[in-house]
């Protein structure tokens, strides 16, 4: 009761002032002297723009709840329609997995990338697979579309991959239509090489490039790339072969890694 008087006491010479001019506003109403018809007309016209007024505000808040209601929406809308579409994305990334491994006549493991790595020219892979699935060090790692490198490091739960576009990576190749055997190494600019391939070679641009078998760790027949660029020099002994990778490297997901 006290709060409520002091209220009353801090306003009063508003409430009073607000009293006053709605006893004058009645009295103007009710009075019917022509000299006052006038003052009562401007007071309705004023009442009326003031009305309006209140009206437009009043308009304006709610069109502005009703406009952040349907910002709302459209969000969670968007949010749900990025969800279906990451989860139909997965689906058929799986699907695709699922049917290279059921084709495929080696051991597979399947693993989730769970970080890149990038150390000046070294990239490497971390995958959430390790010993405990049988995982061994130089096990070869592959996707649906070809070669991704090897493991280089096996913990219990978790292991290390080499990528093929790290610096120290090397792995025996052919060209699989004319049967011409290199060693594909990085590119420190961008891309893959095929080295050794002399200049009488049968090397062309399109030229399917796997692995040639001569070795102890990736079987033959693995997509590498595709030859992208072949150049020959008057006074080299090996033509500059330039190949693009068969796998997305930057925005792969899912590898296999075979055991046997």
């Amino acid at each position: 009761m006290i709060r409520w008087e002091k209220y009353v006491f801090a306003f009063r010479d508003y409430i009073i002032l607000l009293i006053l001019l709605s006893f004058s506003y009645i009295l103007i109403l009710n009075n019917d002297k022509p000299q006052i018809y006038w003052i009562r007309s401007q007071v309705l016209n004023v009442a009326g723009i003031w009305q309006n007024e209140v009206s437009s505000i009043f308009r304006y808040r709610t069109l502005k709840i009703e406009n952040d209601i349907l910002r709302s929406r459209l969000a969670l809308l968007s949010y749900e329609n990025s969800l279906m579409k990451e989860a139909y994305l997965e689906n058929d990334r799986l699907r695709n997995l699922l049917g290279f491994k059921k084709s495929s006549k080696k051991e597979l493991v399947t693993v989730s990338i769970i970080r890149q790595n990038y150390e000046g020219f070294s990239h490497t892979f971390h995958v959430n697979v390790g010993t405990k699935a049988g995982i061994k060090v130089n096990s070869p790692v592959v996707s649906s579309t070809g070669l991704i490198g090897k493991t280089v490091l096996s913990a219990s739960n978790s292991s290390v991959i080499q990528v093929l576009d790290d610096i120290n990576f090397r792995v025996g190749a052919m060209i699989q239509r004319s049967r011409v055997s290199g060693i594909v190494r990085p590119d420190k600019n961008s891309g893959l090489r095929l080295g050794f391939i002399p200049m009488i070679a049968d090397v062309k641009v399109g030229d399917v490039v796997i692995t040639s078998g001569y070795s102890d760790i990736y079987p033959k027949g693995i997509e590498i790339g595709i030859v992208s660029k072949v150049e020959k020099t008057q006074t080299g002994l090996f033509q500059d072969v330039r190949i693009e990778p068969a796998v997305d490297l930057e925005n792969i997901e899912e590898a296999f890694i075979i055991l046997n």
